[in-house]
Formats: C-alpha cells, sequence, structure tokens
C-alpha cells in the first residue's frame, strides 16, 4: 500500500443522493472550484488540491456551502 505525503496532489469526491433539489445545490457551488455531475436525483462534487491542508480546506468551505444551501432550500419549501 501507498502512504501518501502531505505535499502530494489529492482529491475527494462527494456523493449526494436522492436530491430532491439536485438543479439548485449545484447551482450553489457554481462559484466554488469544484467538478460538478449532476444526475436525475444525485449530485457529485470533485474537490482537488496541491495538498491534503488544501484539500481539507477546500472540502470544508464546500460541505458549508452545500449546508448552506440545502437549509435555505429547506425554509423555502417550508414556505410554500
Amino acid at each position: 500500500m501507498m502512504v501518501a505525503k502531505k505535499s502530494d496532489v489529492c482529491s475527494a469526491t462527494l456523493i449526494l443522493s436522492q436530491t430532491v433539489d439536485v438543479n439548485a445545490l449545484a447551482a450553489a457551488l457554481v462559484t466554488e472550484d469544484v467538478g460538478i455531475e449532476t444526475h436525475s436525483s444525485s449530485l457529485s462534487v470533485r474537490v482537488t488540491a496541491e495538498n491534503i491542508s488544501d484539500l481539507r480546506a477546500r472540502l470544508n468551505t464546500t460541505l458549508r456551502s452545500i449546508q448552506a444551501a440545502s437549509e435555505a432550500l429547506i425554509e423555502v419549501n417550508r414556505s410554500r
């Protein structure tokens, strides 16, 4: 097994499945530096960075954006 070094280029993929508001969540990530693929009911988000520390920071930012968008969508749907 190869051990990753702290300075290695790395990436992570987040898959959100059974998501009703796939397009809205994808739109919330447009300003993030991530790769986005949408499917009928799932969203795939790929985050890449030059090292593991940057990857962690980018993942945190991406997850916060997803959480904020999700909470906003919940409130919009609740007010309907």
